[in-house]
């Protein structure tokens, strides 16, 4: 459902989360169950590390101590727009709760 971004990856960043890659697995519940919009805690991790090593904000980070914080903030955050687009995707727009256009009788 999201865009994904097309950009050149940092390489400082990429080197940064290679060195800790097992680390940030741990973090993030990468091995916890469960399925949003046919993706699973595996793919969400993939694209937290496509976002971050893209993002700016992340190349701007001095040390790695906060880039793993950053990371983890943003698996959470992919997590949860993942979660809320596989809600939108399960809801039925039943014809009550749609309206139709109203026209204007003239007489």
């Amino acid at each position: 459902m999201r865009t994904t971004r097309k950009g050149k990856a940092n390489k400082k960043v990429m080197s940064v989360i290679a060195h800790n890659y097992d680390k940030l697995k741990q973090l993030c519940g990468y091995r916890a169950s469960g399925l949003y919009c046919s993706k699973s805690k595996e793919d969400i991790f993939q694209d937290t590390i496509v976002f971050v090593s893209q993002d700016e904000k992340a190349s701007s980070l001095s040390t790695d101590k906060e880039l793993i914080d950053y990371f983890c903030y943003r698996f959470r955050m992919i997590e949860y727009q993942a979660i809320n687009d596989n809600k939108l995707l399960k809801e039925i727009p039943y014809a009550d709760y749609l309206q139709a256009p109203k026209t204007t009788e003239e007489e």
